[in-house]
């Protein structure tokens, strides 16, 4: 099922893209007409939108290839949001990152854990709706302390926890159990594969992903990753 799902994600995107030339030619033939102009604007909305599912479906049914060295989770966190920024539904939203300078690293994947953090903080500003404030917070802890990875009091293991907070609404208790089930959205237009791509990445670097949300007073996610001993 997953090698069919991205062949035909992979045929699906080439049309796609020549829908965006042909309308994006259409626009520029068309100047003086407003009508025509809005259409084709949509037509190329529409058509991005579609392509960026089918993106996330190959994304998701493709195994994930760790391009693992000694990573910095604070500068994972600092590259995540600079990715964020452009995002269209930010508005006012603060962020702040309380991010200790002498964190352990970790073996992972740089590119692939920004992505994780940026997904994150995106559901962050579509939860908030423009206005609020999104935490990151970052500490060393060992395993007891971080969800029991390898779950041996007398051996514990080095980790380093990354919590990101909102102030929004909240997810209502039955839909905090499904939504990192691929497919599971409550977006008009989303895919639902987001948070199962997150999810999907965190695994691969032998962590955990949790999530504990109450209804009017924000979501906190917290990623669990194994970290190099700090001596």
């Amino acid at each position: 099922v997953g090698e069919m799902a991205a062949v035909l994600a992979h045929e699906i995107k080439n049309p796609l893209g020549g829908i965006e030339v042909l309308a994006g030619l259409l626009r520029r033939q068309t100047p003086d007409n407003a009508q025509a102009q809005a259409l084709v604007n949509d037509i190329i909305s529409e058509a991005k939108m579609a392509n960026g599912i089918v993106q996330e479906v190959l994304d998701f049914v493709r195994p994930v290839r760790l391009q693992v060295e000694r990573t910095s989770v604070a500068e994972a966190v600092g590259s995540a949001i600079s990715l964020a920024n452009g995002h269209p539904r930010r508005g006012e939203v603060v962020v702040v990152a309380d991010l200790p300078a002498l964190l352990p690293r970790i073996r992972g994947d740089h590119h692939q854990l920004a992505q994780v953090f940026a997904n994150l903080l995106n559901n962050a500003y579509e939860a908030l709706e423009g206005r609020g404030e999104v935490r990151f917070e970052a500490r060393a802890a060992e395993t007891a302390e971080a969800g029991a990875l390898v779950p041996d009091a007398q051996h514990p293991t080095p980790s380093v926890i990354v919590e990101i907070a909102d102030n929004g609404p909240g997810i209502p208790a039955e839909q905090a159990e499904k939504i990192f089930e691929p497919f599971f959205t409550t977006k008009p237009k989303g895919s639902g594969l987001g948070l199962a791509i997150v999810r999907k990445i965190v695994d691969a670097h032998e962590g955990r992903i949790d999530v504990a949300s109450t209804d009017a007073r924000g979501t906190r996610f917290r990623v669990t990753l194994p970290a190099e001993p700090l001596h």
